[in-house]
């Protein structure tokens, strides 16, 4: 451990402890009997002050102590050209004191505000850099220097240090106002003029950071937090809005924003709260069907039904107010009951539904419940129907692949039409299950499809499968599917882009993963997950400002996926590009997906490493004392040479 002498007893050592000769003064009685004369000190004699000082320097010349008070008795006289020659000095004499930085700095400051001096400015700017980096709490040095700054037109150095003070939360007033508050205004201005949207967001939270914030910061941060979600930063929306709630916790509005934020990312147990929240307040028929479908995604459907029950009666008002939300209550409320395995259930209560011919998906839904209680005949007929009036419609759409001496029930084929109607309803139930996120019961469905009939629509339930495994932690059992698939329908673009994905995710043929991936972006090089898939067989082959402008164009197509961030993000930090790879990072966090908390750590380690980064910047701004030199012979008295 090193140990370190206390101020007042280092301060005698520079100045020569022992016993002094006989004919020689004493610097410490000095040093006492100026410090007595000192206007700072309650004396009334800084000339004096000064007249001694100046003897202890000319006594002990080393000593940066003693050029230190030097300088401030030559101000306390008034004389503040002359006083900044020995406060430069005891700058030179100890490089590390931020307290003769700090001395300089504000003599410098006070020079330029005089106009003494063209290079005035630079000379206080300089000072100040210097002060700061060995003095960072003391808000006025931070203050000083952001004033300086902008007179010298470095809105990024003013930006910075106007931000510095404001994390300091110093309770003083500048023009009526927390010095505070005045600082994270200042840092809002130039961050909005220079479109720096880490500058702005940190200035919003810091100006809403206590009770009795003014309302207008307050409007500032709901207009920050439209804007994070609109560029698609949806953490850091989620975070401002919930800022928001704390001074308007009674908001119904803010705490619906933050559960669709939740939604939207995935964190339904999580969104489930902030609707309870904002049904204590409002209840609203849409914030009920907003928690109905988030109960849903968590696998609650009884308690999901309760709330669509309770729904339905609102139905026909809103159809005339919101005819979209009064629609999906039906589709979930009738999805809701078949995957509780209520078929006759679903039927009975959809039987009078005027959407019981209309609409696409009730139609489907009915379908399948009638192939489930064994209505064959019944389920043609809907099936034909749909195949007609919805051929878009994925239910429909898998059953016009029956061929037709399958699809149709003849005197001796009554088993292999009901097992091709079986295959169709289990893969439409693997299908629901995987938008539900219940892997297992999906895994079961498409292997239980594939078993009830040969596959009759190519490689799409081999697909589905695959990804299931996928989803549970099987991707070794994921790729054996993959290759079934891939011998039955080596051309297929998605197979293609998803076995070429997996092989560069389990570290395998990067050759033939990116064959593959290449082969299916040939088909369809608009498809963003394609797209993601090949910037990261680019990014693999070290190929980086490729892989940056795919997944950039990924991005733009597929904003909301996690996964195309967080490639993009590594692409961009290989390119040297760490603050955009912070950015699409952080993008990346605001959803819950496998690796999050690998990102997160990078996350972590890449802002201590920017942020270490910025300090070294801003020292090398600083000067260097052991170069700088003494006022030359051609200076102005007491003046520091330029």
């Amino acid at each position: 451990m090193i140990r370190k002498l206390l101020p007042a007893l280092a301060l005698l050592i520079v100045l020569g402890a022992g016993t002094p000769g006989a004919a020689q003064e004493d610097p410490r009685a000095l040093m006492l009997q100026a410090r007595a004369l000192q206007l700072r000190t309650g004396g009334d004699d800084p000339k004096g002050a000064a007249a001694l000082y100046r003897r202890v320097t000319a006594l002990v010349p080393t000593s940066s102590q003693a050029q230190l008070r030097l300088s401030e008795a030559i101000l306390e006289t008034g004389d503040l050209a002359g006083a900044v020659d020995p406060a430069v000095r005891a700058t030179q004499l100890d490089p590390r004191s931020g307290e003769a930085w700090a001395h300089l700095a504000i003599l410098r400051y006070r020079l330029w505000q005089g106009g003494s001096k063209p290079q005035a400015l630079a000379q206080a700017r300089e000072a100040l850099n210097r002060a700061a980096q060995l003095l960072p709490g003391d808000p006025e040095i931070w203050t000083r220097l952001a004033e300086v700054q902008e007179a010298a037109k470095d809105d990024a150095g003013a930006l910075r240090s106007w931000l510095n003070v404001g994390r300091l939360h110093p309770y003083v007033s500048i023009g009526g106002k927390l010095l505070y508050e005045y600082a994270f205004e200042r840092a809002l201005d130039l961050a909005q003029k220079g479109q720096n949207y880490e500058g702005r967001r940190e200035a919003v939270l810091g100006l809403c950071s206590r009770q009795g914030t003014d309302p207008k910061y307050l409007r500032l941060l709901e207009d920050l937090a439209r804007d994070q979600v609109d560029k698609g930063f949806l953490g850091h929306g989620e975070e401002s809005f919930t800022r928001l709630a704390q001074f308007l916790p009674k908001d119904s509005i803010v705490w619906e924003n933050i559960a669709l934020i939740q939604m939207r990312t995935a964190r339904f147990d999580a969104a489930l709260a902030s609707l309870g929240r904002a049904e204590v307040l409002r209840p609203t028929p849409r914030t009920s069907a907003n928690s109905a479908y988030c109960l849903m995604k968590l696998g609650r459907f009884t308690e999901a039904e309760a709330r669509w029950k309770a729904l339905l009666p609102e139905t026909g008002r809103l159809a005339a107010e919101d005819a979209t939300l009064a629609a999906s209550i039906k589709v979930l409320y009738a999805s809701c009951l078949l995957l509780e395995g209520r078929p006759a259930d679903l039927l009975a209560l959809t039987r009078d539904w005027p959407e019981a011919g209309g609409d696409g998906e009730i139609l489907a839904l009915r379908a399948q419940a009638l192939i489930q209680t064994g209505d064959w005949k019944h389920a043609r007929v809907l099936l034909r129907d749909g195949m007609k009036r919805f051929p878009r419609q994925m239910v429909f759409r898998r059953a016009s692949a029956i061929p037709a001496d399958r699809f149709d029930e003849g005197f001796f084929s009554h088993a292999r039409s009901r097992s091709a109607l079986s295959q169709l309803d289990l893969e439409a139930m693997a299908v629901m299950w995987s938008e539900f996120n219940v892997w297992d019961r999906c895994l079961e469905a498409a292997r239980k499809a594939r078993a009830a009939a040969p596959l009759t629509g190519g490689v799409d339930l081999l697909l589905l499968e695959a990804n299931a495994l996928e989803s549970l932690a099987r991707p070794a059992q994921a790729l054996d599917v993959l290759r079934e698939a891939q011998r039955l329908d080596p051309g297929n673009a998605t197979l293609q882009n998803n076995l070429g994905y997996l092989i560069l995710e389990r570290g395998g043929d990067l050759e033939e993963a990116s064959r593959l991936i290449q082969a299916a972006l040939a088909k369809d090089p608009e498809n963003s997950s394609t797209l993601d898939s090949w910037g990261w067989a680019l990014y693999k082959q070290g190929r980086f400002p490729e892989a940056e402008a795919a997944l950039r164009k990924a991005a733009a197509k597929s904003p909301y996926s996690p996964e195309v961030h967080r490639h993009l993000g590594e692409a961009l930090l290989k390119l040297d590009r760490p603050q955009e790879a912070l950015d699409e990072w952080e993008r990346a966090l605001a959803f819950a997906f496998p690796d999050r908390k690998v990102v997160e750590k990078q996350v972590q380690d890449l802002k201590a490493r920017l942020a270490k980064d910025r300090r070294g910047a801003v020292q090398a701004d600083a000067p260097d004392p052991e170069a700088e030199e003494y006022a030359d012979d051609d200076a102005d008295p007491g003046v520091e040479a330029p």
